[in-house]
């Protein structure tokens, strides 16, 4: 993303941040030194925001902290955030990253990628992400049509004017090795400058006769034409291939009792060693940023994506609670998809009688095409836990037979007031158009229309004052609307698509700034959202009455002491469904929806022990995960659960960066998750186990 020249701060201990200078240098904010802690950012379409003023609550990981930790994927990376769940794995089937915020999902398969949607069927790569910005909860404004949890902005590294490099290596994820340059610098001084990654690992994960593949390519370039134009041009390619996948463990057959975890061991292959999983995904974006005039300037973005998978894999259904199961195999003949995104938008900054305006209006857009086929499913024969029976694959999924067709279209138009130094105010319209048409056996349901349009306006509007500068108070409303979902596979209603729904949310917070160096925030929310689930009664995936999710979120980022660094985060939830038809929903907590859940990360660096070329910081963590029910009502859960990590970090001067992280330090057993959609399995795909203990190591060298 292009940025403004500055933005200001009204904290008398915080210097000015030139986020023009971040974006030539990408080191301004984030970095270890400083907490990791950001002062100001993007927030949708509003440009360089001070944190502090925004009526939202919002975080942002550092790339240097995604770096420092071993994250190779966004639930790694996204790990120290107490309002962020996870909802997929990285050595799951689907390739995909699904997460949850305040008890939705958020981005699901709508992630951004430098403020572009950026839908994916593969894990967004970290290699080359420079931050990921987070906003908790609704962002229909925003966004437009969009996912009610919440959004997730990976913003990639940026051209350097001046010469970069880094070549990295390292394993992780159980024995996976890997190679990563990061170069950047300018082609022509002050006038054509670029950012290249190159990335590729091989090797077993941590599950037995499991292996992965991946590899990256990824660049940007930027041209100033002259002092008022410049133009960007960004790419990246990645290559997916994994074997031997995770298994989920269906109960559907034993009343969806969760069995203990510790019956289970996380690195043994329960399904196949031929399973696989392939994907892979191009992109490019181009831009554009001009100055028309002193307060008012341009920016332009479109990008194009392609992206396939395919995969193969085994679902363990059980078929009693001591871990005896049948094998039931899953083939897919593919996932093509084509995406397109794009905005326009005017930025002009105002001063009328005092009032100052940052005033943003424009178009964005979202669309999409994709097709995908019947997955051929089969059972394979009786297996356990105890004793793994193998068995061959039986058959593969072939050909196309239904395909959806998404258009968005955005006229935004917002405002930011700030009317003196205590007292701000932000407010917007988003007029949102959203087009979709659905063929083949998405089209086969009479009383539903293959054709569904609808308009809304989306409104947002928060205050934030400021009793003295380090403290901010604020409330807010904004609403969402978001496309209804499709009824899976192994739904009685299979592939029925639901009516898109409105949300609100209301919202209401305090951030504070101590010492100069610590970032608290504390927030308390109320999301009322339609209910959608798959009823275990009848197998039908449907809309149902309210889903109401009301909670507080604390987080606290930066340094305690000079030498100690501190990211955490409590997030405690009331989520229900109320209004509902059906008495037995009424007041149940949705699947998955966890009543609280906390995080604490710390680093501490040790004094000097071989000059001040010479730095050591010990890490340690801890990730708390509350009871989450599986079925509706809710008789059965995932049993609350918490894990350690540890690790090391060595320093030498600015040259040498050893790191060594543990994940998982006492190798607990637990589910991380339960996955109740369908890829043909009757009743739910199921329960996944958590990843084991895992180490990872890296060598980082800068020139």
């Amino acid at each position: 993303m292009l940025a403004a020249d500055t933005a200001k701060s009204d904290d008398p201990d915080e210097p000015v941040v030139k986020l023009e200078e971040e974006v030539v240098t990408g080191e301004s904010q984030g970095q270890a030194s400083d907490g990791y802690r950001y002062k100001s950012n993007d927030v949708g379409v509003f440009k360089d925001v001070p944190l502090s003023e925004t009526p939202l609550s919002t975080q942002v990981i550092s790339g240097e902290l995604i770096e420092n930790s071993g994250a190779h994927n966004p639930t790694d990376a996204l790990k120290k955030l107490a309002t962020v769940a996870p909802l997929m794995s990285s050595g799951g089937y689907s390739s995909m990253h699904r997460v949850m915020i305040r008890g939705f999902n958020a981005s699901d398969q709508n992630d951004l990628r430098n403020g572009l949607v950026d839908r994916s069927f593969t894990l967004p790569p970290m290699e080359d992400i420079d931050r990921i910005e987070v906003l908790n909860g609704v962002s229909g404004f925003l966004y437009g049509f969009s996912a009610i949890g919440g959004a997730v902005n990976y913003v990639t590294k940026s051209p350097s004017n001046t010469f970069l490099g880094a070549l990295s290596t390292g394993v992780y994820g159980g024995g996976l090795f890997y190679g990563h340059a990061d170069l950047g610098g300018p082609i022509i001084k002050d006038k054509l400058t670029y950012r290249f990654n190159v990335y590729a690992e091989d090797g077993e994960t941590y599950i037995d006769g499991a292996e992965q593949d991946r590899q990256l390519v990824s660049g940007s370039l930027a041209y100033q034409m002259n002092d008022r134009i410049r133009l960007n041009l960004d790419f990246y390619h990645q290559e997916l291939d994994n074997t031997g996948l995770q298994t989920y463990f269906n109960i559907a057959d034993i009343g969806y009792q969760v069995p203990d975890a510790d019956f289970f061991d996380a690195t043994k292959q329960y399904g196949e060693s031929w399973t696989f999983n392939e994907a892979s995904k191009t992109v490019v974006d181009f831009g554009i940023h001009a100055d028309i005039a002193e307060n008012l300037a341009f920016r332009g973005a479109f990008r194009i994506g392609e992206m396939d998978r395919k995969y193969s894999f085994v679902g363990a259904v059980l078929t009693d609670a001591s871990g005896n199961y049948t094998k039931t195999m899953v083939s897919s003949a593919g996932n093509d998809e084509s995406t397109t995104a794009a905005y326009a938008l005017m930025d002009a900054n105002l001063n009328t009688a005092g009032i100052e305006h940052q005033l943003t209006f424009g178009y964005t857009h979202i669309g999409f095409e994709f097709e995908r086929g019947t997955n051929y499913v089969d059972s394979l024969g009786s297996s356990s836990i105890n004793s793994i029976s193998c068995y061959d694959s039986t058959g593969q999924a072939v050909g196309y037979d239904r395909r959806m067709k998404s258009q968005t279209h955005n006229l935004i138009l917002g405002d930011r007031i700030v009317f003196s130094p205590a007292f701000s105010l932000m407010a917007g319209i988003n007029y949102s158009q959203l087009d979709v048409k659905y063929y083949g056996l998405y089209d086969t349901d009479p009383n539903k229309d293959s054709h569904v349009t609808q308009d809304a306006f989306i409104p947002m509007i928060g205050v934030v004052y400021k009793p003295i500068p380090t403290v901010s108070v604020y409330a807010s409303y904004m609403q969402a609307v978001e496309n209804g979902g499709i009824a899976s596979a192994g739904a009685a209603n299979a592939y029925e698509a639901m009516d898109p729904y409105v949300s609100d949310q209301y919202e209401a917070g305090v951030k504070a700034t101590v010492w100069g160096r610590l970032d608290l925030g504390a927030t308390v929310f109320r999301i009322e959202k339609t209910n959608q689930y798959l009823d275990s009664s009848d197998n039908v995936y449907k809309q149902d009455g309210l889903q109401v999710h009301q909670g507080f979120e604390f987080t606290a980022t930066g340094r305690l002491t000079d030498s100690l660094t501190v990211i955490s985060g409590w997030t405690p939830m009331s989520a229900e469904v109320k209004e509902a038809n059906d008495a037995a929903t009424e007041g149940q907590t949705p699947v998955n929806v966890a009543e609280d859940q906390a995080r604490l990360y710390l680093e501490y660096r040790l004094p000097t022990f071989l000059g001040q070329a010479h730095q050591l910081t010990v890490v340690a963590g801890a990730n708390y995960y509350g009871k989450r029910p599986v079925t509706i009502p809710n008789t059965y859960y995932l049993p609350s659960v918490t894990t350690y990590d540890a690790g090391l970090r060595y320093q030498y001067k600015d040259k040498v960066t050893v790191n060594l992280n543990v994940a998982n330090l006492t190798d607990e057993s637990y589910w991380s998750y339960y996955r109740d959609g369908s890829d043909g399995i009757t009743g739910g795909d199921g329960l996944l186990l958590g990843d084991p203990r895992t180490i990872s190591f890296s060598v980082k060298y800068m020139f």
